[in-house]
C-alpha cells in the first residue's frame, strides 16, 4: 500500500482534469445535500480568491482526501484564509490538515506583514474543531471568551447566525452535511471531550446543515503561543 501527497497551487501547476474529476467525486461522496460541481466551482474556481492551495492525499492511485486553502483580500487591509476538506471514512481522524494549514498561514503572514491575516472556516465537523482547538493557542469561539473577545469575533464575522450560547452569532446555515453515519453522529453528540462537547453545545444541528464559524487570528502572538503549546505537548508524550 503506497500512501503519498500531492500539493498544488493555483498560480502554477494547478489541478489536472483528472484530479478535478476525482475531487468532485469525493465531494459528492463526502457531503449530503450538495451539488458537487457547484461546490467545486465555489471553492476551487472562485474569482474572489487571489490564490488557492490544495493538498491531495492518495493511497495507491485512489484519492482519499483533500485539504484546500483559499486566500482573499478583504476590507481593513486584511487577508482571509478559508478552507475546505473532505476525506473518505477510513482516512478521517489522521489529523492530516493541521500541518499544511498552519505552515500556509505562517507563510502568508510572513509575506504580508503589513496585513492582518485571519483563518475563517465554516466547520461542519466537531472532530475538525477539536483537531484545530487542541493545536492552536487562540481559536474563536471558545468557552472562555470575554466580552472583548465576543465583540472582536462579531466584528470579524458580521453575518453569522445566533447560537443559544451567550447570544453569540457564530453559526451559518450551509444546507450540506458531512456524510456521517447515525452511529458517528450519536457518538459525537454524546462525547465528553471538551472541544467536541463545546462544539455540539453551540452547533447542535451540525448534522442538519448548520456549521460553526471558526475564526483563528494569524499573528505573532498566535504563532509564539501555538509553538509553546506544541512543545509542551511533545514534553508530555
Amino acid at each position: 500500500m503506497h500512501c503519498y501527497q500531492i500539493d498544488k497551487i493555483s498560480s502554477n501547476n494547478w489541478l489536472t482534469a483528472s484530479q478535478a474529476e476525482q475531487i468532485t467525486a469525493l465531494i459528492a461522496a463526502s457531503f449530503n445535500g450538495v451539488d458537487s460541481q457547484q461546490y467545486f466551482s465555489h471553492y476551487f474556481a472562485n474569482p474572489q480568491h487571489y490564490l488557492r492551495r490544495v493538498r491531495l492525499f492518495y493511497q495507491d492511485e485512489l484519492l482519499q482526501g483533500y485539504c484546500l486553502l483559499t486566500f482573499r483580500k478583504a476590507a481593513d487591509n486584511s487577508i482571509v484564509m478559508g478552507a475546505s476538506a473532505a476525506f473518505t471514512p477510513g482516512y478521517r481522524g489522521n489529523n492530516s490538515t493541521f500541518g499544511f494549514s498552519f505552515l500556509a498561514a505562517v507563510s502568508t503572514w510572513l509575506h504580508h506583514l503589513n496585513h492582518k491575516v485571519y483563518y475563517l472556516d465554516t466547520m461542519l465537523s466537531p472532530a475538525m474543531y477539536r483537531a484545530m482547538g487542541k493545536k492552536v493557542a487562540f481559536i474563536y469561539p471558545n468557552p472562555g471568551m470575554s466580552q472583548a473577545d465576543i465583540a472582536m469575533y462579531h466584528a470579524l464575522v458580521p453575518d453569522a447566525e445566533p447560537s443559544t450560547w451567550h447570544g453569540l452569532n457564530c453559526l451559518k446555515t450551509v444546507g450540506r452535511t458531512t456524510n456521517y453515519s447515525k452511529d458517528d453522529i450519536a457518538r459525537l453528540k454524546a462525547s465528553n471531550k471538551a472541544e467536541i462537547a463545546f462544539y455540539c453545545q453551540l452547533t447542535p444541528n451540525f448534522d442538519n446543515g448548520t456549521a460553526l464559524m471558526v475564526l483563528i487570528p494569524v499573528n505573532l502572538q498566535q504563532l509564539l503561543c501555538t509553538g509553546i503549546k506544541w512543545l509542551k505537548g511533545l514534553v508530555k508524550r
